[in-house]
């Protein structure tokens, strides 16, 4: 069931402040050498750099495209990176903090898009409040966009799809226990958008990874994400059409709809706490012989692409004349991030486009304007490349030894549609209802008015609840923000017990 963000942030602080003691470990210990005797020798895996960080001092990695923020402001700790040898032809590496003063946690982060590298900075995130933390580079260095590393490499796309954040959690928790003498009392997880997906698949697939997964605007149907966003690329083009909508006209669409929705709930300040509650009329943009301004207005063509990018995803079978259902659309309030999703030049993005070439069909001449139908959806379900759709709903050993899952999403998300969490949620409530099982026990799912992909919101709306990578949007000047306001002592480490 939705839950408001007042109890979210409640709930995030609870989490992150729940200390059991803390374990002071110096870094002497901090070199290939100590860190390669914690790993097994079947383990296919290669320390490849071991050495200590002293307190506020920051680490990242010059190549390290996709992620290249340091974790600054850091305690004192060892790094590492591990090389992992997962086939004949793939590998992934993952890297891994060791705060001196460690809270006997462990913690996974996560990563964004078809992004390949390190996620240093949040776990720098995690590292400040004594979590041994890690992140996997999903076996590939590359940015959100580029997917050429996918084409004819199955074993790659399965490193992305799960296999690398599972490998790198077992091996990583190898290495915490033999560098602290003891194993973690807790595992945690947290991650959004893809890292969201990689969440929710680890607790479906690999259910003893982690105790605790906070899962942020899971793109968890990957095969119908990616494909969604071709077809509402598609619907805005061409861009010389006569329903074509400039990227400029959003925050106008966006601010009809702010007035046309702020009072469904009772209450005008600025924020659309519930979209489902308001009833749209996107007539009401239409420009007429007495618009004032016939820029900020909207043609009958135009009007009639807006409809269809609040439309959900449907296909007609006409052998039995019926709807099939395929994939959710745009929410009310998440116009002005809407433009996200489109390409440019004529072609819709390449988050759809390119995905189709190299990841799904591992053809780079596929051409969207003759090949893309609805077809194409159904199709790359049946391939589902890597396994990488999170579409095992029985989370029956997860819930069994005890794990709990808090999902959130944007109700302003312009990149992966609100209602997408809504779908993963009912299907979960679904095969989890029929076992006898109150989802309510362990998996709470969370809407956030206002908020954008993530992080960021409309209107200034409250988003900010410590959610993953949510405090690099809130650094200025090299000041470093804490996850959780309130909650970082003297020392500059949060230590609430």
């Amino acid at each position: 069931m939705p839950f408001t963000l007042r109890l979210l942030g409640l709930t995030l602080c609870a989490a992150i402040q729940v200390v059991e003691g803390i374990s002071q470990t110096p870094s002497t210990q901090c070199s290939i050498e100590n860190i390669s005797g914690f790993l097994t020798q079947d383990d296919q895996a290669e320390v490849l750099m071991a050495h200590s960080i002293s307190s506020n001092g920051s680490f990242g990695e010059v190549g390290d495209v996709a992620y290249p923020q340091n974790a600054t402001y850091l305690p004192s700790l060892c790094v590492a990176t591990i090389n992992v040898t997962s086939s004949s032809t793939s590998s992934y590496t993952f890297g891994v903090f060791l705060p001196d003063d460690w809270n006997k946690r462990f913690l996974a982060v996560g990563n964004g898009g078809f992004n390949g590298g390190i996620n240093w900075y949040a776990m720098g995130t995690g590292a400040k409040y004594g979590f041994a933390t890690i992140s996997t580079s999903t076996g590939h260095n590359s940015t959100g966009l580029d997917m050429s590393w996918a084409i004819n490499n199955p074993a790659s796309k399965s490193d992305w799809a799960g296999r690398s954040l599972h490998g790198s959690t077992v091996l990583a928790k190898e290495i915490v226990e033999g560098y602290y003498g003891n194993a973690a009392n807790k595992s945690y997880y947290s991650g959004c958008s893809t890292g969201g997906r990689q969440g929710v698949k680890s607790a479906q697939d690999h259910p003893e990874d982690f105790d605790g997964i906070l899962a942020g605007a899971p793109a968890w149907k990957s095969t119908s994400q990616q494909l969604w966003q071709l077809k509402v690329g598609a619907i805005n083009l061409p861009e010389d059409g006569p329903g074509y909508l400039p990227v400029g006209m959003f925050a106008i669409i966006s601010q009809e709809v702010l007035r046309q929705c702020d009072w469904s709930d009772g209450i005008a300040d600025g924020i659309i706490m519930n979209p489902k509650h308001c009833n749209f009329r996107p007539e009401k943009l239409l420009c007429t012989p007495s618009s004032a301004n016939q820029s900020a207005c909207l043609t009958a063509p135009q009007v009639s692409t807006l409809k269809q990018l609040y439309l959900p995803l449907v296909q007609m079978d006409a052998n039995v004349n019926t709807l099939t259902y395929i994939y959710p659309n745009f929410g009310l309030g998440s116009e002005v991030q809407m433009p996200s999703s489109f390409g440019s030049n004529n072609e819709p993005s390449a988050y759809g486009t390119d995905y189709a070439k190299y990841y799904l069909f591992d053809d780079p001449d596929w051409d969207w304007k003759t090949s893309f139908n609805y077809t194409t959806f159904t199709e790359a379900e049946r391939l589902n490349p890597g396994n990488v759709n999170a579409n095992n709903f029985n989370l029956s050993t997860f819930h069994g030894r005890g794990g709990k899952l808090i999902q959130y999403h944007g109700y302003a998300d312009g990149l992966i549609p609100t209602e997408a969490s809504q779908v993963l949620y009912d299907e979960t409530w679904i095969t989890m209802a029929e076992q006898g099982v109150d989802l309510d026990d362990f998996y709470h799912l969370f809407f956030v008015p206002g908020m954008q992909h993530c992080s960021g919101s409309v209107y200034d709306a409250p988003w900010y609840f410590g959610g993953s990578e949510q405090s690099s949007n809130l650094e200025t000047n090299g000041q470093h923000a804490f996850p959780v306001p309130g909650v970082d002592n003297a020392k500059g480490w949060a230590r609430s017990g």
